[in-house]
């Protein structure tokens, strides 16, 4: 018993493809270079309860508000 098997011609390169590649500008913000720190902490079961309840019913997520909260603590530290 032998098997065929069947192969279509290789498919012709897309130029809009190409053409995105060349015309695409390569990000300079410092931020999408730099890999973020994870923080990690101990929290009561009820409070964190209560924390994504509350960030559910805003549409947000929990590490969203955090980093919210602790980048304004950090700027109003430094300013003032």
């Amino acid at each position: 018993m032998s098997k065929r098997i069947t192969m279509s011609a290789r498919p012709k390169p897309k130029p809009e493809v190409d053409k995105w590649v060349e015309m695409r500008v390569p990000s300079t913000d410092v931020k999408s270079r730099t890999k973020p720190k994870r923080l990690t902490i101990d929290i009561d079961p009820n409070l964190h309860t209560e924390l994504k309840i509350s960030c559910a019913k805003r549409g947000i997520q929990i590490a969203d508000l955090l980093r919210r909260l602790i980048e304004g603590d950090v700027r109003s530290h430094d300013s003032g």
